[in-house]
């Protein structure tokens, strides 16, 4: 069992995290991107932008994240672009 994620955390360490936990590198995502491996890593390095979108699906596709990790992945870098999320609304339903 995993212990909970601080709030600081961004959705990049999230994604570091993930792979780590799976036992690959950063440099593993850059087929599921579409994209060579120093790109990967500049994604990475450029932490005044946030992630886009097709990052994030391309991180879930290649580690296989299960609903609950790959939600809080999009949650994380939705509110981190600049979306007004509440995330207890969220919650609310389930």
């Amino acid at each position: 069992m995993r212990k909970p994620i601080p709030p600081h955390i961004t959705a990049r360490d999230l994604a570091r995290r993930y792979v780590h936990e799976d036992g690959k590198s950063l440099g593993d995502l850059s087929a599921a991107w579409g994209c060579k491996t120093f790109s990967v890593w500049r994604v990475f390095q450029r932490t005044d932008r946030p992630l886009q979108p097709h990052h994030i699906e391309g991180v879930i596709t290649a580690l296989q994240l299960d609903e609950f990790d790959a939600n809080d992945l999009r949650l994380r870098a939705a509110r981190e672009a600049g979306w007004n999320i509440d995330p207890q609304f969220v919650g609310a339903g389930a």
